[in-house]
């Protein structure tokens, strides 16, 4: 039997993986824009009890699930499991399935249910690159290994935030990324800059550089572990931009991602921490429920006092 028999009346599976910031959602949502059908199906892990990425992905109603596991690849006989059981008992089930993966999660793990699971066939595995950090991540002890995993486990990579590097820099992060993952293509793929079009609402969409497939792989990295902690702060109507964003930079180094639906002078804002870099995207009034922020950082006492330096602000 060819794998294409095999894979004949099965769900079609497209892993989305990359670090914490590294741009899932928003590619998502411009392959959904582009190529998402009625019987596309996605289902979201978010790396706190605050699913943001959900709200944001543009794909609503019974087509989108979202998981609260925090991490995939920690739940894989639970909750992925059973949702994945429960798809293929519907009537009819998806044609394609798009599971976008906490940026926590190492997506090998994600990969080999996938592929021993009935009535679904692994398509490919996307991993989102950001340019402008990977020199950083890669270098950080304590998640170098998890970022290497992430672009090895890949079978295609799309690559964004490049812009924001000067060229030395640029060229630099480029040949690091290649010993990871070479691509006999990748010198030649189209640059595209940053920031481009615009999304519904008139939402900056960052452009990405096409998906390049990945041919050979580097050696598995080290069984280095993260020690993670999570947590979730409901903030003031009243909370000002600026002691916001220090109280956060002050603790960077602790803190790998922050997001929410933030009240700020009279309006509410999609907010985002990534790479030490806010942003700030104004949104619907009372969209995502209350004030509130979700982070993802390093277990230890800088990560205790910006917790405890948030919740003071309520």
């Amino acid at each position: 039997m060819t794998d294409a028999d095999a894979a004949a009346g099965t769900t079609a599976v497209t892993l989305v993986a990359g670090y914490l910031g590294a741009g899932k959602t928003t590619w998502l949502n411009a392959h959904l824009r582009k190529e998402g059908g009625a019987d596309t199906l996605v289902l979201v892990n978010d790396f706190g009890t605050l699913n943001v990425d959900a709200e944001l992905i543009e794909h609503q109603g019974e087509r989108l699930l979202a998981l609260s596991s925090g991490c995939l690849c920690c739940s894989l006989s639970d909750e992925l499991g059973a949702q994945l059981s429960r798809l293929a008992r519907w009537p009819q089930p998806p044609s394609t399935l798009i599971i976008e993966t906490s940026g926590v999660a190492r997506p090998g793990r994600i990969a080999d249910l996938i592929r021993v699971a009935r009535r679904y066939h692994l398509e490919r595995t996307v991993t989102l690159v950001d340019l402008s950090t990977l020199s950083a991540r890669l270098d950080d002890r304590r998640v170098g290994d998890l970022v290497a995993e992430q672009i090895i486990s890949a079978t295609e990579l799309a690559v964004n935030r490049e812009s924001l590097l000067p060229p030395a820099s640029r060229q630099a992060a480029w040949q690091r990324l290649r010993a990871l993952a070479p691509a006999p293509d990748a010198r030649q793929a189209t640059m595209t800059p940053l920031a481009a079009a615009a999304g519904p609402g008139g939402t900056p969409t960052p452009a990405f550089r096409p998906a390049t497939a990945v041919s050979g792989a580097a050696p598995a990295p080290g069984p280095g572990r993260p020690d993670w902690q999570r947590f979730r702060v409901t903030l003031p109507a009243t909370l000002r931009r600026e002691t916001l964003e220090a109280l956060l930079a002050a603790h960077r180094d602790a803190l790998a991602r922050a997001k929410g639906f933030v009240d700020c002078a009279g309006h509410r804002y999609v907010f985002q921490w990534s790479g030490g870099r806010p942003s700030w995207t104004p949104t619907a009034p009372g969209r995502g429920g209350p004030s509130q922020l979700t982070g993802i950082g390093f277990r230890g006492v800088a990560l205790t006092q910006l917790i405890a330096a948030l919740e003071a602000l309520a």
